[in-house]
C-alpha cells in the first residue's frame, strides 16, 4: 500500500466542517468521493485538523492509503478536475507508511481576521468578522502573552468529552493591525474545539477595554468558561508543521 500526502485548501463557508457527517457536505466527504472516483477503490482520508463548519484552510494536510499505481505527479491535476471550486489540492507526494497527517504534526498555525470598517464589505464577509469598533492591539497582544505556554485550555473549548486531555502548548501568538482591521495568529501543538475562536472573542473584549489584560489567564487558572466566541468565517488554517 502507498501512503499519499496532499495539501489542500478550501473556502469553508459552504462546508459543514472537515469531518465526514451523514447527509451534509463536508471537506472529508467531498475529497473522499473525488479520490474514490479517481482511484476506483474505497479511500479514507486522515486530516491534520478537523476544522469546524465555516472555517477555511490554506494549508490543510491529509493523507490516505491506496493500492493504485497512479503517478503522484499527475494526481493534483486529476483530482482538481473532479473537485468543486471551493476545494482544491495544492500539491501531492508519496510519504513513508508511518506518516500520519494528524499525529505526525508538530504544530498548527491558525489566522483569524477581523474587519473593523464602518460598513460591511461583500469582499470580506465570507473571510472576516465584521466588527466595526476600534481595537487596542497592544492590549490584545499583552493579554495573549499571558496565556502562552503549556496550560489546560478546557476553559477555551466547547463540547469536550469527559476524560479528554485538554492540555495544549500555545507556542506563539501575534496580534497585528492591518489596513482595515486586526489579524490574530496562533501556533500550538494542537487546538481544542472552539479554542481559537474563544481566545479571539475574549481578546476582542480586551481590545475594546471591557476586560483587563490578565482576564484570559484568570479564566485559565480559575477554570472559568470563556463565553465570547468569534464567528467561524474569520478563521483559517494557514499551515501544519511537521
Amino acid at each position: 500500500m502507498r501512503n499519499l500526502r496532499l495539501q489542500v485548501e478550501y473556502d469553508g463557508a459552504d462546508f459543514h466542517g472537515f469531518a465526514r457527517q451523514q447527509g451534509v457536505r463536508t471537506v472529508q466527504g467531498v475529497l473522499e468521493s473525488a479520490l474514490q472516483a479517481t482511484l476506483k477503490e474505497p479511500i479514507e482520508v486522515i486530516g491534520a485538523s478537523r476544522t469546524d463548519a465555516g472555517v477555511h484552510a490554506r494549508g490543510q494536510v491529509v493523507n490516505f492509503f491506496t493500492s493504485r499505481p497512479v503517478p503522484v505527479e499527475r494526481l493534483t491535476a486529476i483530482l482538481n478536475r473532479r473537485l468543486p471550486m471551493d476545494l482544491k489540492v495544492i500539491r501531492a507526494r508519496e510519504v513513508s507508511a508511518n506518516f500520519h497527517a494528524r499525529f505526525s504534526a508538530k504544530s498548527r498555525v491558525y489566522r483569524y481576521s477581523i474587519y473593523t470598517g464602518a460598513h460591511p464589505s461583500v469582499w470580506k464577509i465570507r473571510y472576516a468578522w465584521h466588527y466595526p469598533h476600534t481595537l487596542d492591539c497592544a492590549a490584545m497582544q499583552a493579554a495573549l502573552e499571558w496565556i502562552l505556554g503549556e496550560h489546560d485550555f478546557r476553559s477555551f473549548s466547547v463540547k469536550i468529552p469527559i476524560g479528554k486531555n485538554t492540555v495544549r502548548t500555545l507556542y506563539r501568538g501575534l496580534v497585528q493591525p492591518t489596513r482595515d482591521g486586526v489579524r490574530v495568529e496562533l501556533e500550538a501543538n494542537g487546538f481544542l474545539r472552539g479554542m481559537v475562536r474563544l481566545i479571539v472573542g475574549e481578546l476582542v473584549r480586551v481590545g475594546e477595554g471591557k476586560q483587563g489584560i490578565a482576564s484570559l489567564r484568570e479564566r485559565l487558572e480559575g477554570g472559568v468558561q470563556a463565553t465570547h466566541m468569534a464567528p467561524a468565517q474569520g478563521l483559517c488554517l494557514m499551515w501544519v508543521k511537521y
